[in-house]
């Protein structure tokens, strides 16, 4: 445990070093921000909603190297470090899909409801949010098919207090880790920091016009 959150911060350093950037130190939750394309038009959707350009791409010998057969998966990779944004530094996120099956997700204008959690006080909290649309065209869903996967990033985190983290994501009962089906899957655990206000206080969102349907 010591190793690896020694590793992740040793990244950390270098990335700022080398790039000019640094990890997010915030005091409250993210507001979601993993957007897909998708493999297959959803049939079933009302349409009209935003279409990200995200599309999966097929797996490479690079994928295989860290991914596990006959699994949908996703992979925070901390090591692989990007730039997030202007002077925000980042890692790579995959979501991979070796599985035989194709695999449909709930999204809202294409973010799909992944969010990160940290382990504080014995338990597994969110400390990103999803939105919500009060419009119906927002709600669709995306695809992903067979020996394919998403490039993601996600911005490295820093605060005071040092713990634990993983993304959660929601998917269909059949590709659930738990046993107790409960729609969802996790990543691999991570090392970083973070505020104890991400807990609780949400980062908003102001609505830029009518055709917004978002409020928070």
């Amino acid at each position: 445990m010591k190793k690896s959150i020694m590793f992740y911060i040793v990244s950390i350093v270098f990335c700022s070093t080398l790039f000019g950037q640094d990890c997010l130190d915030v005091n409250y939750k993210l507001r979601g921000y993993f957007y897909v394309g998708t493999s297959q038009i959803d049939s079933t959707a009302l349409g009209g909603f935003y279409e990200a350009i995200n599309i999966p791409k097929k797996i490479d010998s690079k994928i295989n190297t860290f991914s596990k057969n006959r699994a949908f998966q996703i992979i925070a990779k901390v090591d692989s470090i990007v730039e997030y944004a202007k002077n925000v530094s980042g890692f790579k996120v995959f979501i991979i899909n070796t599985s035989n099956s194709k695999v449909e997700l709930p999204a809202q204008d294409s973010r799909i409801y992944l969010k990160r959690q940290v382990f504080h006080e014995g338990k597994w909290q969110d400390i990103e949010y999803l939105p919500n649309s009060w419009c119906g065209n927002s709600y669709h869903n995306v695809i992903i098919m067979p020996n394919e996967y998403w490039d993601l990033q996600a911005p490295c985190l820093k605060g005071k207090t040092t713990a634990k983290f993983r993304f959660k994501l929601q998917v269909d009962d059949a590709f659930s880790s738990s046993s107790s089906k409960d729609s969802n899957i996790y990543s691999n655990e991570f090392f970083g920091s973070f505020n104890k206000s991400q807990l609780e206080k949400e980062q908003g969102h102001t609505p830029s016009g009518i055709m917004d349907p978002y409020n928070n």
